[in-house]
């Protein structure tokens, strides 16, 4: 089954090439970003730890996380596929798979990725000032706190 997360273009983070499995008590997630991948993976653990979940195992080098919360095992793996594009797959189950059960437990798959775009589009929005390290849009010239030419 194939879903689109956006129109592509080259002005949208995310492509169009994501793929997802849901059943048997989990989902399955697969997604490109336009991304370098250590911009992704630092996104990603922010992300994870606004999850509220418990961190079991990570692996910076590998970049891959093992996590849980109460009811669910959940594993992030991100690969660069180029210089600009990053892999990151997102896997979610309960501890015992459920046969015959169709219920959508997409939940934690659908928090990461929401976290994951909201945060990877603010990340674009902004650049830090070389000067004075401010935190501003990127689309100025100067900084507004200290006049610095940015551009």
């Amino acid at each position: 089954q194939q879903i689109g997360a956006c129109a592509i273009s080259k002005k949208n983070i995310w492509q169009e090439v994501a793929r997802r499995i849901d059943g048997a008590g989990g989902c399955f997630d697969n997604r490109l970003y336009e991304v370098d991948i250590d911009v992704a993976w630092n996104i990603a653990l922010l992300c994870v730890n606004e999850m509220g979940v418990t961190i079991d195992e990570q692996d910076d080098a590998a970049h891959q996380l093992h996590f849980h919360n109460k009811k669910k095992i959940m594993q992030l793996a991100m690969q660069s596929l180029d210089e600009e594009t990053v892999q990151v797959i997102m896997d979610s189950t309960k501890e015992r798979l459920q046969i015959y059960n169709w219920k959508r437990e997409d939940k934690e798959v659908n928090q990461f990725y929401e976290l994951f775009e909201k945060k990877l589009t603010e990340y674009r929005a902004f650049i830090l000032c070389p000067n004075c390290s401010a935190k501003i849009s990127s689309l100025v010239k100067f900084c507004p706190e200290c006049g610095c030419k940015v551009k």
